[in-house]
């Protein structure tokens, strides 16, 4: 695993692994158009989900047998979680085009409410195990879907916890990007 010490900055090493995101997202639409549409939001929660659960299952097997290393995955799933928060703020409406604009401001977002934080909690993220951020994720992406099905019951309660969900996705991607930027690092992500 190549080990990069060129960045010391957070937010220096947020911008380029967005950077590297945002054009795979771009160079995916190209390829497979707005195939992501086709999801539900639900759906792409529950990816997410799966997405979370093969990382702490190869971390607790100490094993990989897909060919898609830790790093690939965490990619992958910032990339779902920032689908999300577009098919999320989207509301009820389907869609059939991936926005690209949107999601750009999703990641300007996502970077503003990390620049708030890391003053607040004075980067404690960079003495987390790997092991710990994806647990927490995973504890997230739990809740999510607890009160994606409530407002599934009842779509009184879409009002209430759409910003709960929001705010948790949004910690999710800063999560994900504190544990990719420890496995460029050199951390082992297991």
């Amino acid at each position: 695993m190549k080990k990069e010490n060129r960045y010391k900055d957070t937010i220096v090493w947020f911008d380029d692994l967005m950077n590297k995101s945002f054009t795979l997202i771009e160079s995916k639409k190209k390829d497979y158009g707005s195939s992501i549409c086709k999801y539900r939001p639900e759906a792409i929660t529950d990816r997410i989900l799966t997405k979370l659960s093969r990382i702490q299952s190869v971390q607790e097997k100490k094993v990989l047998k897909v060919n898609e290393s830790i790093e690939e995955t965490l990619g992958d799933t910032i990339n779902y979680v920032l689908f999300r928060i577009w098919r999320l703020e989207e509301g009820n409406k389907k869609v059939k085009v991936i926005n690209i604009l949107k999601i750009k401001n999703i990641i300007l977002e996502t970077r503003t409410i990390l620049n708030k934080k890391n003053h607040d909690y004075g980067e404690s993220w960079k003495k987390m195990r790997i092991s710990s951020i994806i647990d927490e994720s995973l504890v997230k992406i739990d809740r999510i879907i607890k009160m994606e099905n409530l407002i599934k019951k009842d779509q009184k309660k879409r009002k209430d916890l759409n910003p709960k969900i929001l705010d948790s996705l949004y910690d999710i991607t800063n999560y994900l990007i504190f544990a990719l930027i420890h496995v460029k690092e050199g951390k082992d992500p297991m």
